[in-house]
């Protein structure tokens, strides 16, 4: 019998601070304090929560970034707080073979942080008939690498797929097309 008294109140005692934790995430969703405990134990980015196959999901928007993607393997997910405001996460990948892929998520309108031809592409994808997807492709003229980016937007924010190589040659364009496999949403 003390043994059962002594558990139970080493669970209550454990679990007070937690029930406090939830009554300030309440106004947000009632799914926030689950998150948020989830967010502690598994030490995800804020707003990220790690599933058990090791992919992470953004609660915001709903976008998952699966553990594995083709040859792609998940590296980590950025922290938004090292990050310019308006971007929530990164999730980042390799494939072993000198290619890097990203799955980034962002607020609108993130005007500052961008240059002229994204910003109007990211309102034309943000418009009411707007297209799926916008895709562009660039060359850093520091690093030479290539970069094949596909962006959508979901739930009001933009979510940016890319890949980068060395060289001058596009790179292949499986990465960046899982953008177009993310639910849509509202």
């Amino acid at each position: 019998m003390r043994m059962r008294v002594a558990f139970g109140a080493f669970v209550a005692a454990a679990l007070l601070p937690v029930s406090i934790s939830f009554a300030a995430d309440a106004p947000s969703s009632p799914l926030s304090p689950v998150g948020s405990v989830l967010q502690a134990v598994t030490n995800s980015p804020e707003g990220w929560t790690k599933n058990m196959d090791g992919s992470f999901r953004h609660a915001s928007t709903g976008v998952l970034c699966p553990a594995d993607f083709k040859s792609f393997h998940i590296r980590d997910v950025v922290n938004p707080s090292d990050m310019p405001s308006s971007v929530l996460g990164i999730c980042r990948y390799s494939d072993g073979e000198g290619r890097t892929g990203a799955i980034r998520i962002r607020s609108y309108p993130d005007s500052a942080n961008m240059d002229a031809a994204t910003v109007e592409n990211d309102k034309l994808l943000m418009a009411p008939d707007a297209p799926p997807m916008l895709m562009r492709a660039s060359v850093d003229r520091k690093t030479a690498n290539s970069r094949l980016t596909v962006t959508i937007a979901r739930k009001g924010f933009l979510v940016d797929c890319s890949v980068s190589e060395i060289g001058h040659d596009r790179p292949r364009g499986d990465f960046p097309l899982y953008c177009t496999t993310i639910p849509s949403g509202n």
